[in-house]
């Protein structure tokens, strides 16, 4: 059976939602809704932040708190950030990532991308018309390591992809629609 860890991504500030993965979704910041789902489904969650107040939520949830630096906090593609946590994740096969701005991700979704990760090397959540979302990526060691430049980066190939409906928020609109949604 492989180790597979779960990593969220946290930034403090974004560029087009100020301060989204904090904004308050289910009476708690954003983020911590897809948290306490990897908690409760993995034996390590990681968060990787900048931000000292996420890292300290995403502590008092039982997640593991990864400081990244401030170079990997701007429009910094996923990959480099998840090679980062890496040196900070010990003895793992593969992460299964889960979007910090995609609160209402189905947990039941998460479960099975990681039974899944058994058998593939990389898995994404994608949209009902097949196009890459993102918002649960299951890659192994191995492919992520294949990983090598900025082209590759920002062209997944993953070997299965599963439909998801959550919402990926970004702007205020997004942030409304995920909450009408959850109501």
């Amino acid at each position: 059976m492989k180790k597979i860890y779960a990593l969220i991504l946290a930034k403090g500030n974004s560029n087009r939602l100020d301060k989204k993965n904090i904004l308050p979704f289910n009476g708690l910041p954003m983020f911590l809704n897809n948290v306490i789902k990897c908690v409760d489904i993995f034996d390590k969650t990681f968060v990787s932040s900048e931000d000292e107040d996420i890292l300290d939520w995403a502590d008092s949830r039982g997640a593991i708190a990864i400081k990244r630096p401030n170079e990997l906090c701007g429009d910094t593609p996923n990959i480099p950030v998840y090679k980062h946590a890496l040196q900070f994740m010990g003895d793992v096969d593969a992460i299964i990532a889960v979007q910090a701005n995609s609160p209402n991700v189905d947990k039941e979704l998460i479960k099975r991308i990681k039974d899944l990760m058994e058998e593939y090397e990389e898995i994404m959540t994608c949209h009902r018309s097949g196009r890459i979302y993102g918002s649960v990526w299951g890659i192994s060691i191995n492919r992520l390591n294949n990983y090598k430049n900025i082209a590759d980066y920002y062209n997944p190939q993953p070997d299965l992809k599963i439909e998801d409906s959550s919402v990926d928020i970004h702007t205020n609109a997004d942030y409304i629609k995920a909450l009408k949604i959850n109501e």
